[in-house]
């Protein structure tokens, strides 16, 4: 399983639209298509229902889209952690604007270290 194709369903079911999604995934919209298909013809499945206003997940999408999450989350880990133990830097620098909350970006960096994907973080105000 590619986890390209992990993705890029994703982005389809978060946008509920294939436009909207392969413009965020930066690609353009006749290979995210073919990428589902072949996604759907691997797993034997329609995950989306297409309707002319846009798509629908089905069932079986449903059920598959939070197991896809989870095992992005587990790559995501399991790379941070290839990394750290090769010596690799994971740390995050964020730099804010004077108008920005640093709260949210606090409860972000945890998160990121709660699944071990940095080691560290500095967040800083900028000037303004």
């Amino acid at each position: 399983m590619e986890l390209r194709l992990l993705r890029y369903f994703l982005a389809v079911a978060e946008e509920g639209h294939f436009g909207r999604a392969a413009k965020r995934l930066h690609i353009s919209q006749p290979p995210l298509s073919q990428a589902i298909r072949k996604l759907e013809g691997r797993l034997g499945v329609e995950l989306f229902h297409r309707r002319s206003g846009g798509i629908e997940l089905t069932e079986a999408g449903a059920t598959f889209a939070p197991e896809a999450r989870k095992v992005l989350a587990g790559v995501d880990v399991a790379v941070a952690e290839a990394r750290r133990a090769g010596g690799a830097d994971t740390g995050l620098r964020i730099g804010a604007a004077a108008h920005i909350q640093l709260e949210p970006l606090h409860r972000f960096v945890a998160a990121l270290r709660e699944r071990r994907v940095i080691s560290q973080a500095d967040v800083t105000r900028l000037p303004s």
